[in-house]
């Protein structure tokens, strides 16, 4: 029963983000970044955080006129593929970044995933008859004390 109220909850830890373009040349330290390479960017990277690199992800330790540096999160290659990164600290010129975005947590779409999940768990439980959701008759009427 704990597992499947931990799972039901996850959602909530999880939270939903977005990313919305840099507003200012100069990011704050700490700021949660998104930085799309271009061609050059990829290939003069690819030994610092891998070949076919798109987009580094992470947070902005210092920003300089002409780098980025970042303690890397995550590193997304042009077929989708995620790696995960512990913090590694990598400095990117500007010139090999297309475009910046800061990554912001997205109240309207945790919102709707925590809906999404609430209903699905509702509906499974009442039609497993979990958590005493949905009585004998399986329409959420308790039995008949007569018997009838």
């Amino acid at each position: 029963m704990r597992q499947l109220l931990s799972f039901a909850l996850l959602p909530l830890l999880a939270g939903c983000y977005t990313f919305v373009p840099v507003a200012t040349l100069q990011p704050a330290p700490g700021t949660k970044l998104s930085l799309v390479l271009n061609d050059e960017g990829r290939s003069q990277t690819a030994r610092q955080v891998g070949p076919y690199t798109m987009r580094v992800e992470g947070q902005l330790v210092e920003a300089t006129p002409s780098d980025y540096v970042l303690a890397v999160t995550d590193v997304v290659d042009i077929r989708g593929a995620r790696s995960r990164w512990t913090g590694e600290t990598v400095p990117l010129p500007r010139t090999f970044v297309m475009s910046t975005d800061e990554k912001r947590f997205s109240r309207s779409k945790t919102f709707l995933l925590v809906g999404a999940v609430t209903a699905g768990f509702v509906v499974l439980a009442r039609s497993f008859k979990i958590l005493g959701l949905g009585g004998p008759n399986g329409d959420g009427t308790p039995p008949d004390p007569n018997g009838q």
